[in-house]
């Protein structure tokens, strides 16, 4: 869906960093049967793809977990339309408080078959 361009991913220079190094773990390595570089290619893929955030406004406490600030952070300054990820019930407050619609990737695709 972003390399058809049908959703621009948000993104700061602090977010990418991580997307990197979470991708690289060697859990992450082995499940995805994808060497290291082509990993690599893949992010920098999708970051070509996103639009770039610079995030002024920081609000804390965002989330019950502190590392997960920096997916709001962007969400938040980049006005987001919503927010996608697996770990929705860190997220659902923040998202209510901002009206930023949290949504699992399940989700996201029910609403792009729907047309919403």
């Amino acid at each position: 869906m972003i390399f058809r361009e049908e959703i621009v991913p948000l993104m700061d220079l602090k977010l990418g960093l991580e997307y990197r190094d979470v991708a690289l773990r060697s859990e992450h390595v082995r499940a995805s049967a994808l060497s290291k570089r082509e990993i690599l290619e893949l992010v920098e893929a999708v970051e070509a793809f996103a639009e770039p955030v610079k995030v002024i406004t920081k609000v804390r406490p965002l989330s019950p977990d502190p590392s997960d600030d920096m997916v709001l952070d962007v969400a938040i300054n980049g006005r987001a339309d919503a927010l996608v990820t697996s770990n929705t019930k860190h997220f659902a407050g923040a998202g209510k408080r901002f009206g930023i619609p949290v949504l699992s990737p399940a989700e996201l695709l029910e609403k792009t078959r729907e047309g919403n």
